[in-house]
């Protein structure tokens, strides 16, 4: 079963100022690099050969800061680190905390209330391609577009 399908059956309760993500913006962030050329990172990435990593998501849902619901998604940080390495110097700085691997399930307004926290889940899944995508935010949640993308090696 995909994990998209898995992910699905996730309680989504209605709650006031809370707003779920849907499947077409599920992703795992490695790195953001804010306003960059698309050719630049094509370019910094060029024979990029990561290899293909098992991601672990869960075991239960989890607040990021106050505002983010998300699913802790463990099995990318070394991934996340050679990314960062081949486009340290385009874009946005790196970000100078520890990767946080997750996927985000829900925003709220104010803070995520402790009634959708905890909600338990795992699944984990090959991770075989590494995406460049663009985002544009709107009123009604981020549009995610897939530039480029470049495969994952699968080895031992």
């Amino acid at each position: 079963m995909e994990v998209v399908e898995l992910l699905g059956g996730l309680e989504r309760p209605e709650v006031e100022g809370l707003r779920w993500t849907v499947p077409e913006q599920w992703h795992i962030t490695l790195r953001f690099l804010g306003e960059a050329e698309q050719g630049e990172v094509e370019d910094s990435l060029q024979g990029f050969r990561g290899l293909a990593s098992t991601v672990r998501l869960g075991p239960a849902s989890r607040r990021l800061g106050a505002r983010v619901l998300m699913l802790p998604a463990e099995g990318l940080s070394e991934l996340a680190a050679e990314v960062e390495a081949h486009t340290a110097s385009i874009g946005q700085p790196p970000d100078r905390r520890d990767f946080t691997g997750h996927l985000t399930l829900a925003r709220a307004r104010k803070r995520v209330p402790g009634t959708v926290v905890a909600q338990p889940f795992e699944s984990e899944f090959l991770a075989t391609e590494l995406w460049l995508v663009s985002s544009q935010l709107r009123p009604d949640g981020a549009r995610y577009t897939r530039l480029s993308h470049w495969p994952l090696v699968c080895g031992s």
